[in-house]
């Protein structure tokens, strides 16, 4: 992570890393400006407006009011970016928690050590990040490439089912599921 001096900066060099774009201050909407702290906007697949509000410096009906004018001037313009607002510093109340969280999402970070800041912000704002979700071992078999691996090694087999074709799809896969149940029933019997 990048260093940051204030949590809202850290919290914003985060939301930069994981793709949002940071907005200029003050913030405008439908004509209307707005005195943040830090606003960033989703890219892409991200679309929400995420509003960082330092709850050391706003107190916690001014940060309510800030919200609720910019969840309006959304409203105004059709907006259907979801708002987020994100909380920096000492947890709110939990009156002033419960009025944010009617207006928009809320994701109240708090304090942490200095050492701890780094996974504190990373747990709390995951949810606006993307999932990474690892690449898995290919275990799960292909089942046609199987198939034809199977059939491409037996001339046998192949001679049989272009003569059950004849008869149709049906023919060809009542004439499969013999294979596979007999397959089946030898690998059983084998010790």
């Amino acid at each position: 992570m990048i260093a940051a001096t204030t949590p809202v900066d850290a919290i914003s060099a985060f939301l930069e890393q994981a793709g949002y774009r940071r907005l200029p201050s003050p913030l405008e909407i439908a004509g209307m400006k707005f005195a943040v702290t830090a606003a960033l906007v989703g890219t892409g697949t991200q679309p929400d407006l995420i509003i960082v509000a330092d709850t050391v410096s706003d107190p916690e009906e001014r940060t309510r009011s800030k919200l609720e004018a910019i969840a309006r001037a959304l409203d105004t313009v059709k907006s259907r970016r979801p708002l987020t607002a994100v909380l920096a510093g000492p947890r709110p109340s939990a009156s002033a928690l419960d009025a944010i969280s009617k207006i928009c999402r809320v994701l109240p970070v708090g304090s942490s050590e200095p050492a701890e800041a780094d996974a504190t912000i990373r747990n709390w704002l995951a949810v606006l990040t993307p999932l990474n979700i690892p690449q898995g071992v290919d275990t799960i078999a292909e089942p046609m490439l199987e198939l034809q691996r199977a059939v491409a090694n037996d001339d046998a087999l192949l001679t049989e089912l272009v003569a059950a074709s004849a008869g149709g799809k049906d023919a060809v896969e009542a004439l499969l599921h013999q294979k596979i149940a007999a397959t089946i029933a030898d690998s059983e019997a084998a010790p």
